[in-house]
């Protein structure tokens, strides 16, 4: 074997083999340093700009480390079809491309059926609440009053799109118009493009802010979930990992910061409720 194919050989190797887990909180003392997922291109939360992650899980996963004593690395994850796929991507397995896993990861789903269905990972930690909600031109009363010819952004396959277009029947269908999310929706609202955006409420916020657009939640007759707690995971071995981030969650809340992460985003934070 040449130096050439040597070399590559062992960048394979490198690339195949997963990093080697933390087995505990210890471990991570001992490094000084936890990895944290969060994921990629997801504005108000976590995306790069000039070379530098910024957004809310970003700083919380800073201000969580601060209070750990930990350096955080950060883990950028692209989502998969699913919180299951995520989760075995950033948590217990990796991706099958390479990379390793996790220690902690941001902005998972919390729900207890859904804690009580995975059992690779342990979820907790809600931080806030999120909630769908609507922003431009808005109907008199609940969302099924919406006027057959209002232009309605949302996200592609999206919680709201599957909504809208399932509503009465498929009434509303044909004036929905489609974004790779719903923050380009809000631009395009803000262009004059589209009458109406339906999705998460920190994503209108973040985009229509300084704008005089109003965003606010709308009756959603039979939608089951309009509002959902935004929570952390992390792997069966760390659960004191998730202790410890837990307390430190709480103190950073009580102090008033948790609130000043998501203001200096313009997002208004809805606190969890109390587990």
């Amino acid at each position: 074997m040449n130096r050439r194919q040597f070399l590559l050989a062992a960048l394979a190797s490198a690339l195949a083999a997963p990093l080697r887990a933390a087995t505990n909180l210890d471990d991570l003392k001992a490094n000084g340093s936890m990895r944290v997922a969060v994921y990629r291109d997801f504005p108000p939360f976590s995306w790069t700009e000039n070379g530098e992650l910024r957004g809310i899980d970003v700083d919380l996963a800073r201000a969580i480390g601060q209070a750990l004593e930990l350096k955080v690395n950060f883990m950028p994850l692209t989502a998969a079809d699913d919180i299951d796929g995520d989760l075995r991507n950033a948590i217990w397995k990796g991706h099958y491309l390479g990379g390793g896993t996790a220690d902690l990861m941001l902005h998972v789903p919390f729900d207890p059926e859904l804690a009580q269905r995975i059992h690779n990972a342990v979820l907790f930690g809600p931080y806030y609440t999120e909630q769908m909600a609507w922003a431009g031109q808005r109907p008199p009363g609940a969302v099924t009053l919406i006027d057959h010819g209002t232009r309605i952004g949302v996200e592609n396959d999206s919680l709201a799109d599957l909504y809208l277009a399932a509503l009465q029947g498929g009434r509303l269908r044909p004036s929905l118009q489609h974004y790779p999310n719903t923050p380009s929706a809000a631009r395009a609202l803000l262009a004059g493009e589209i009458d109406a955006v339906f999705g998460p409420q920190s994503e209108l916020d973040w985009v229509l802010a300084a704008s005089a657009k109003p965003v606010a939640p709308l009756a959603t007759p039979g939608l089951v979930k309009a509002s959902w707690e935004i929570g952390m995971a992390t792997k069966e071995t760390l659960r004191d990992l998730g202790w410890a981030v837990t307390d430190a969650l709480e103190t950073i809340r009580q102090s008033g910061l948790l609130a000043k992460l998501f203001a200096s985003y313009q997002v208004r934070y809805t606190p969890a409720a109390a587990h």
